[in-house]
């Protein structure tokens, strides 16, 4: 059992998920992965958590009753939290997310359904000792024809733990998966995160409702809003630096009978260049990369963000609609909508904001820890 310093003890109190190292007194002599006890500086227990030997974040709380005691109880319930946030999915699409790390007080554990593949990231080591029992779970309940792992991500290198991915079944990683009413194509080997950006699938589908005219996609990938609005019959140019995201958004486009234009540069360049020629859309949606990428970055992020928004509300004609996205988790919310604001008042254009949104009900967010609610979407009609 690990005790926890004043200082830790009133963080966790706060409800937050994550116990640093300089919260815990002393360190306990248990192999990295396994679930403990912590207590509050008294002695009482408090709760059960992932032990980290070499993060920074050196427990990570799972909401699991204190009062279990063997490991084998541990383990049970950490299964039973899976079969739980698996259950909470049952009326989503068959492409969703089945498990959203510490929002599903499973920290590190991130699974992903494409039809009928299965992409997973085991990014904390609680979660990577425990991958052939989780593998072994999904194999039982889903019978999918692919399983990927993705573990080529930065982070599991604060856990010790080395950048990798393979196929754990199957012979080919790229399959098609529905996505409303179209079929898309996702590679779960060399697709972004887990395969694809299904985070937005919710805001896509309100996305293309809420668009008219002529529609210009920035930051486009391999289609995902662009496919939905030409769905709808609207006009769609969709631009990308990535070739390869191109490619794949022409074989969705032509698998589903749709007509996008496509283009591809860089799209700082490419708004620039229509605003020197004087064109104009009706719609516009502006999907980035993270641009905000630590707190250092927070001020160079903030400027990439108002320009691509000041350079959208000058392209956009009278009665035109603005999507407006930011997956920066260093953004919060209130300085991301203050940065649209200023792009709009620079613009001389009257804003209206129509629905704000955040990613899709599959990738919950837990309300004690900010750093969770990442996604963040405006939706605008502009005068």
């Amino acid at each position: 059992m690990i005790r926890l310093t004043p200082k830790g003890y009133r963080r966790v109190c706060q409800g937050h998920p994550w116990i640093f190292r300089t919260d815990l007194q002393g360190q306990p002599e248990a192999e990295p992965g396994t679930l403990l006890p912590y207590a509050a500086p008294d002695g009482r227990v408090l709760g059960i958590g992932a032990w980290s030997a070499t993060s920074s974040i050196a427990l990570r709380a799972l909401p699991l009753d204190p009062k279990l005691s063997s490991p084998a109880e541990i383990d049970a319930g950490y299964m039973d939290l899976l079969r739980a946030a698996i259950d909470r999915r049952a009326a989503r699409p068959e492409t969703c997310r089945l498990c959203n790390a510490d929002a599903d007080g499973l920290p590190g554990l991130i699974i992903d359904r494409y039809g009928s593949g299965i992409s997973l990231q085991t990014l904390t080591y609680a979660a990577d000792i425990r991958l052939n029992k989780i593998v072994q779970y999904l194999e039982d309940r889903f019978h999918p024809e692919i399983i990927a792992l993705r573990n080529d991500v930065k982070t599991r290198e604060m856990e010790g733990l080395p950048q990798e991915k393979k196929l754990l079944k199957g012979d080919h990683s790229e399959l098609l998966s529905p996505i409303g009413d179209l079929m898309l194509y996702f590679d779960l080997m060399e697709g972004q995160k887990t395969g694809g950006f299904i985070d937005q699938t919710d805001n896509r589908l309100a996305a293309a409702a809420f668009a008219q005219g002529d529609c210009l996609d920035c930051f486009c990938y391999d289609g995902g809003f662009s496919m939905q609005m030409a769905h709808k019959g609207l006009n769609v140019t969709a631009v990308d630096s990535s070739a390869k995201a191109i490619e794949r958004l022409k074989r969705n486009a032509e698998y589903n009978h749709l007509t996008v234009n496509t283009l591809e540069a860089n799209v700082f360049d490419a708004l620039r260049q229509f605003e020197s020629e004087g064109r104009k859309f009706d719609t516009i949606v502006l999907d980035p990369p993270a641009f905000v990428k630590s707190r250092a970055a927070v001020e160079s992020g903030r400027r990439a963000y108002k320009e691509i928004n000041l350079r959208a509300f000058k392209l956009l004609r009278a009665g035109g609609r603005l999507v407006t996205c930011s997956c920066s988790a260093h953004m919060r919310r209130p300085d991301f909508e203050l940065t649209v604001a200023e792009a709009a008042a620079d613009a001389h254009r009257f804003a209206r904001v129509i629905d704000r949104k955040s990613a899709a009900p599959d990738h919950p967010t837990l309300l004690t820890a900010p750093e969770t609610d990442y996604l963040k979407v405006l939706m605008i009609e502009v005068s």
